[in-house]
């Protein structure tokens, strides 16, 4: 992954949308926690309701409770023999009546009121019950939001950090490449420059390790970034130790380490032709010297600006590169 000449970012894109950070400005309650608070109120205010009525009922009927122990029926006899005539005795027996059958509606409204209180208790308990349920839901789901926002918020800042690395790797990279054509071209400025007959001739060339072709020569777009960037070879993924064959005969011009490009081996062909092997292991030719085509010149490697063991493939026209499948 070397050979790059970095292009303007692309605004926004995947990592603005991915990384929508979300805002917890406090998780409100739902529609169905407000309806079920609501009816909560409402047993709350019918239970308390009630509670009075049952206070009250409560102090008369202790009243009632109290004359009738004192009293008892022997003093309801005794008003009914006090009467001086039969119909003064009609009256008082309608009187006590009276008095039996509102202490009995007493009784019963109660009762009732008891009865009334000890269903309204038992709902509320119920309804609060399931709004602490729904309540303990909304608090979870506050919660995940925040963790949530605090690992897009984490993943936000790592890729920042990596944009920015990869932004100088990029800048690295293009200026190695430059440096390479400087030098290359330096190497060969007694050995006249390529004529499009000499680079049609590219046919006789191999490739110089087998393997998987991953990134081709040409423009590429970062998926995340929108960085874009000319990869200026052919990347060869193979396992680490792999061969690397020269590409055609030559003369060795330059081996060892060259930047973002880790360990290399530059070949010269002559008629400004000349070839580059990249992220190398192991350097196994010498400068100045002579090599056959599909000579071992060095081992696949992972050094330098690399994700992953594979030999980057350069092929060089007066010391820029072109595509290395052009044949």
């Amino acid at each position: 992954m070397v050979g790059a000449h970095v292009a303007a970012a692309q605004p926004g894109g995947p990592v603005s949308e991915l990384l929508e950070v979300v805002a917890p400005r406090g998780v409100a309650l739902d529609g169905h926690e407000r309806e079920r608070g609501l009816v909560v109120l409402h047993a709350q205010r019918r239970l308390a309701a009630t509670e009075r009525r049952l206070a009250a009922g409560r102090e008369r009927l202790r009243g009632r409770l109290r004359a009738i122990y004192k009293y008892g029926r022997r003093g309801y006899v005794d008003i009914l023999l006090g009467a001086g005539d039969i119909g003064e005795f009609v009256t008082r027996w309608h009187f006590i009546t009276s008095i039996v059958r509102s202490d009995g509606r007493l009784i019963s409204e109660y009762a009732a009121d008891a009865d009334e209180a000890r269903a309204l208790h038992m709902a509320l308990v119920a309804e609060q019950q399931r709004l602490a349920a729904i309540s303990a839901r909304t608090e979870a789901r506050q919660r995940d939001m925040i963790i949530q926002e605090q690992a897009k918020r984490s993943m936000l800042a790592r890729l920042q950090k990596e944009r920015v690395a990869y932004e100088q790797m990029v800048r690295e990279l293009e200026e190695d490449s430059r440096q390479l054509e400087v030098l290359i071209q330096r190497v060969q400025s007694s050995g006249g420059r390529a004529t499009v007959a000499i680079v049609r001739s590219l046919s006789g060339f191999i490739w110089p390790a087998r393997g998987v072709f991953t990134s081709g020569f040409g423009m590429r777009r970062h998926p995340i970034f929108r960085i874009r960037r000319m990869h200026t070879g052919q990347d060869i993924a193979a396992p680490y130790g792999t061969p690397v064959q020269a590409a055609a005969e030559g003369q060795v011009i330059y081996t060892g380490w060259f930047g973002g490009y880790g360990k290399i081996v530059v070949i010269d062909h002559g008629q400004g032709i000349s070839t580059l092997y990249a992220h190398l292991s192991s350097i196994l030719a010498r400068d100045g010297a002579y090599v056959r085509r599909a000579q071992t010149i060095g081992r696949v490697g992972s050094t330098g600006y690399s994700t992953g063991p594979h030999v980057h493939f350069e092929v060089r026209v007066n010391g820029r590169p072109i595509d290395p499948a052009r044949r």
